[in-house]
């Protein structure tokens, strides 16, 4: 009878150390995971802050897998005298892309108070031609300049029509020939690579350096071609 009382305490003993010990063992195990979860969450932020302040923004690349088969293949926001291969485009060194800033005489070029311009270089990979009918550049609608069909590009006159793009507009060049002549319309044959030039609007805001720009294409189907671009930037 006596052993018996004994091992009922011994029982009563070790189920209680294995509650216990289980108890520690649940405390232990949800502070690991806890810890996880905040280590997890600071990393991810971290990335996501450097992924911004280090301008990974600017990568060129396209967001959408099904949009049209359309590379950019460079673009140039800086403040520079010469945007990839366009001489005299001559925007100023005043730390932004000038927009609304420059709303006196906006046609005029960048070294006259006109707002600024931006080149992107695009090649269309599709078997037939595109139709570039509109880009909307962070949130803005620009549309192409018929005055510029198949008119020489100047950038060191004063403005005149067809010379280069009207402020909120954009013309289409081909690439590597001089003088330059604007493309008679806004079509891309198949297998082309052609610079966009655009002069910023002013009546929209100025974009400061280094900060992102969201560029879509619009060649008529139903969802743009989109990227994100970093200011003052060239790739």
């Amino acid at each position: 009878m006596q052993n018996k009382k004994q091992n009922h305490s011994l029982e009563k003993k070790e189920t209680s150390r294995l509650r216990k010990r289980r108890a520690v063992t649940e405390i232990i195990s949800t502070m690991m995971l806890m810890g996880v979860t905040v280590s997890g969450a600071t990393t991810l932020t971290y990335f996501m802050n450097d992924a911004f302040t280090s301008g990974s923004i600017g990568t060129a690349t396209t967001l959408d897998s099904s949009s049209l088969n359309v590379l950019l293949l460079a673009y140039d926001t800086r403040d520079s005298l010469t945007l990839l291969t366009i001489p005299n485009a001559d925007n100023l060194y005043d730390s932004l892309l000038c927009g609304s800033t420059c709303n006196l005489n906006p046609n005029n070029l960048p070294a006259n108070g006109g707002t600024e311009f931006i080149v992107f270089q695009i090649r269309n990979n599709n078997l037939d031609s595109l139709f570039l009918k509109g880009l909307t550049l962070n949130g803005a609608d620009y549309s192409w300049d018929p005055a510029t069909s198949t008119q020489q590009l100047v950038l060191s006159a004063p403005y005149a029509a067809g010379k280069y793009p009207s402020e909120g507009m954009f013309s289409i060049l081909p690439v590597g020939n001089t003088p330059i002549f604007q493309n008679e319309n806004f079509e891309i044959e198949s297998g082309e690579t052609v610079n966009v030039l655009l002069k910023l609007d002013s009546n929209e805001p100025d974009i400061e350096l280094n900060r992102g720009i969201r560029v879509l294409l619009n060649f008529g189907n139903i969802q743009p071609t989109e990227f994100l671009l970093e200011s003052g930037d060239a790739r």
